[in-house]
């Protein structure tokens, strides 16, 4: 499991939004291609995202598992992303 750091950003909304699931699925390829790919390098085809229901980071994304094959396919990379006080992004780990 490896943890990275990601910076704060202004683009943080501080609480929930209601957005479609390209912006989501924008904003997630936005922060693999902010670190050069290094979160998710190996191939995929499905990503299925959970959102923090309670606490730091409410309504964001909470999870992302990238999977190939689809929905029912074989999960290649997790992403948890964790929210400070602010509810700004503060760390993404990967397992």
């Amino acid at each position: 499991m490896s943890t990275f750091i990601y910076p704060q950003t202004a683009a943080a909304s501080g609480g929930a939004t209601e957005v479609t699931v390209d912006a989501i699925l924008t904003q997630v390829e936005e922060i693999n291609a902010r670190v050069g790919g290094s979160f998710v390098a190996e191939a995929f085809d499905y990503i299925a995202l959970t959102y923090v229901a309670s606490g730091n980071g409410v309504g964001e994304i909470e999870t992302a598992v990238y999977k190939t094959g689809g929905s029912g396919g074989t999960t290649v990379a997790t992403l948890t992303l964790a929210y400070d006080g602010s509810n700004l992004l503060s760390s993404v780990t990967k397992s």
